[in-house]
């Protein structure tokens, strides 16, 4: 029940006052504005906040518009200010108090609008500018009406936020189908079960989450929560907040001892673009599995890497020309080398940050103890360790896969033209044989991890792409270099870490 006994002052002063001319130095010019908005702060005696608990705090609702009342008197200057208030009122918070410029982050809060009625002026904003830190309730924060005409300002005094973490409109990621990808191009609440990617298949008993890492993809190390502001579970789902910075994080459900019991990429990007491949080979992507770009010569256009027949992904680069790998929110742990107890698939979801490097017997990372191995984890009937997102899935390689029907040849060729030097990849779109005639059809360069050592190589000269097709004791792919060579049935010992790019299913 909103409290009104809990009285703010009012703080009224000219723009020339230290504290106040700092918070509003960078408000919109109202020089322009008409009169009438000088002639209501010059009536406006007092402004009240309205808390929604006795103990003085007002809920901010993370994702979802959020609104404060308030009190301001005479009721005759609210009336006049809810139809005059476009770009003259403002929220602002701050995380700590008393808020001086020089020592706090101002965070302004959008206001979206300002109705009155009934003596209460209602302030509708949202509040997803605040940090993770405050949503996790690790920081408090304070906050402010503000009204102004560019040169007077009248504002409340500070009033306590509580984050309110309301996940009763939240996007169910998994409605219509599990993944263990899943795309999210907006900031807001999403949710999914705990399910294995492509199964309705549990996860087991799951007790918490843990969002394991994110990056942005470059070589800005992100804190804590730019992706993923708050992720927690309940009742069979993971529930989570998403910032609207783009990049890759992962989430993992853990039991009550804190093992992890599966894990899912979040992959934060604009929705991908379907590319037609010729000779009916197919529908790709129009870029690279944990890529936030589709632009020639973007590092963001670079992704994720994947071990063959693993769900997980591990960090690219963070430059289009060089082995310097992505920063993230995390310190990997080393590599360990293949045997029979990392060799596996328990211990490869159990240890989804964990490359595992190859053994001297099938030269992958799964042990068999001998030279054979399993070519069950990625097949093109969708297995549950395939990484692509819902609908997608990683494409079928060698003589008959989706690259070597679309060139319309199995066999490798040279053309040093087919190389862009400049965005180090190719247009595919634009080379001598083509996958398609609507461009670009872009892959970039991206390296690999390399199978005996996890570290990046080769970046900026050469792009080696999966398939679930396998070849002996490895697996086709396409790959192409610096050199202007092509070949999209070749094939890669299944302990490298290559880049995905899927087809549609």
């Amino acid at each position: 029940m909103k409290n009104k006994t809990f009285i703010l002052a009012i703080l009224t002063c000219l723009c020339a006052c230290t504290q106040i001319k700092d918070e509003v130095s960078d408000l919109p010019d109202m020089s322009s504005v008409n009169k009438s908005l000088e002639e209501i702060l010059s009536m406006i005696q007092s402004i009240t906040v309205v808390p929604d608990y006795s103990d003085g705090y007002v809920n901010a609702s993370y994702g979802n518009d959020a609104t404060v009342d308030f009190e301001i008197f005479p009721l005759s200057a609210a009336e006049a200010l809810a139809g005059n208030w476009s770009g003259a009122v403002s929220l602002r918070a701050v995380y700590t108090e008393p808020a001086t410029k020089s020592s706090h982050t101002f965070v302004d809060l959008p206001v979206s609008n300002v109705t009155y009625a009934d003596g209460i002026v209602t302030v509708t904003y949202n509040s997803i500018g605040l940090s993770a830190e405050f949503w996790n309730e690790s920081a408090t924060a304070n906050a402010r009406l503000l009204i102004s005409d560019g040169n007077n300002c009248v504002a409340s005094q500070y009033y306590l936020l509580r984050p309110l973490l309301d996940f009763s409109s939240a996007t169910d990621l998994s409605s219509d189908e599990s993944a263990n990808s899943y795309i999210v191009s907006s900031a807001g609440a999403y949710k999914f079960k705990t399910t294995k990617g492509n199964s309705t298949e549990s996860v087991g008993n799951v007790s918490s989450c843990e969002v394991l890492w994110e990056t942005f993809g470059t070589s800005t190390a992100p804190k804590p929560g730019d992706l993923i502001v708050l992720a927690q579970y309940e009742a069979g789902n993971i529930h989570f907040f998403s910032s609207s910075n783009k990049g890759d994080a992962v989430i993992a459900a853990k039991d009550e001892s804190g093992n992890i019991l599966w894990s899912w990429h979040i992959w934060m990007t604009d929705e991908p673009q379907e590319q037609v491949y010729n000779n009916n080979a197919g529908t790709m992507m129009d870029r690279n599995l944990g890529a936030t770009s589709a632009t020639p010569g973007d590092v963001g256009a670079l992704g994720l890497l994947y071990q063959w027949g693993r769900k997980d992904p591990f960090l690219g680069s963070s430059s289009i020309s060089s082995n310097t790998e992505a920063m993230s929110t995390i310190t990997w742990p080393s590599a360990v080398e293949s045997n029979n107890s990392t060799g596996t698939i328990d211990y490869a979801t159990a240890n989804p940050t964990t490359f595992i490097t190859y053994n001297g017997k099938n030269h992958d990372w799964y042990y068999t103890g001998d030279s054979s191995t399993d070519d069950t984890r990625w097949q093109s009937s969708k297995t549950i360790y395939d990484p692509c997102p819902a609908g997608w899935r990683v494409p079928d390689g060698g003589g008959s896969g989706v690259w070597a029907t679309a060139f319309g040849t199995s066999s490798g060729w040279t053309t040093a033209s087919n190389w862009d030097s400049t965005n180090l990849g190719m247009d595919f779109s634009n080379t001598d044989k083509t996958l398609g005639s609507s461009g670009p059809i872009w892959y970039p360069a991206s390296g690999y991890r390399d199978y005996r050592k996890w570290s990046i190589s080769d970046v900026g000269s050469y792009g080696i792409y999966w398939s679930v097709s396998p070849y002996e004791r490895g697996a086709y792919r396409l790959g192409f270099s610096v050199n202007g060579g092509v070949d999209p049935a070749y094939n890669s010992y299944r302990a490298y870490g290559q880049s995905v790019r899927c087809l549609q299913e």
